[in-house]
This record gives structure tokens, C-alpha cells and sequence, in this order.
């Protein structure tokens, strides 16, 4: 698999990672040898996605502010406005990197939703699209998960 010039971006709702795909060559032996390492080029965290419902509405002794909220219409807004938050923060990077392939990993859940989100610029250059949570991974191991 051509891996120059790839992308990987892992993501979930409180966190986003973005990583450039590098190549190594080295001659062991006789032989040309080739590896692949990622570097982080972005790396950016969604307050919000991480905090708990009670958290974004209490007031500062615990207290909710409104308890004739809709818990649940609150939460699906606050989702849907990370959502595109993180869809904006993929944009920005496809533009300012200009990757030939981009590899998506995002959790199952809101996968269909993120990759709504995302222009057909973007959506041209997906190659891989993987539905999990690969945030807290290793970088040397994220590369397994698209091969």
C-alpha cells in the first residue's frame, strides 16, 4: 500500500489527532528496507465532548440552572455542535496539508454523522474510514488499524 502523502486523523468527540504518514528507507543487509512512522500535526481536544451533561449545566456550587431543560435535546445539540466543529477541524487540515489520501478513524456511534458533515473535497480524498475509538492508541500501533 502507497502510504506517501497520507493522513490519518483519529478522532471521538473530545479529542482529535491528526498525523502525517513518514517513510523511512534503510539498506539492512543487502536489502532496501522500508518503515513508516506518523507525526503528529495536530492535536486538539473538545472540552465539552468530555464533559457530562450535569457539568455544562450546573452552576458553580452544583446547582442546575434550569431544571425544565430537555436533558436529552440539550445533549443531541451540544453533540451536533461538536460534530461540526470537529468536521470544520478536519477541513482546515485537509486544506492547509493537502494530503492525496485521507485515513478516518471515529467511533461507530456518530461516524455517519461526521462524515455528513464533511465536503466532497474531503470526501474525495477518504480513502479509509474506520468506525473506532483509536484516540488513546499508541501512535506506532494506529497504522495496524488501516493496513
Amino acid at each position: 500500500m502507497k502510504l506517501e502523502n497520507t493522513l490519518i486523523i483519529v478522532a471521538d468527540l473530545g479529542e482529535l489527532k491528526a498525523f502525517n504518514v513518514k517513510r523511512h528507507e534503510a539498506i539492512v543487509g543487502k536489502e532496501l528496507t522500508i518503515s513508516y512512522s506518523l507525526e503528529v500535526v495536530n492535536d486538539e481536544n473538545f472540552i465539552k465532548g468530555k464533559k457530562k451533561l450535569s457539568e455544562i449545566l450546573s452552576d458553580s456550587s452544583g446547582q442546575f440552572v434550569n431544571g425544565t431543560l430537555e436533558d436529552h435535546d440539550l445533549k443531541i445539540e451540544i453533540e451536533n455542535r461538536i460534530m461540526r466543529e470537529i468536521a470544520e477541524d478536519i477541513e482546515n487540515i485537509i486544506k492547509n496539508i493537502k494530503p492525496k489520501q485521507l485515513f478516518l478513524a471515529f467511533p461507530k456511534e456518530h461516524n455517519h454523522e461526521l462524515t455528513n458533515e464533511l465536503r466532497d473535497e474531503t470526501k474525495a480524498v477518504l480513502v479509509k474510514n474506520i468506525t473506532s475509538n483509536l484516540v488513546k492508541t499508541d501512535k506506532e500501533k494506529i497504522l495496524s488499524f488501516f493496513e
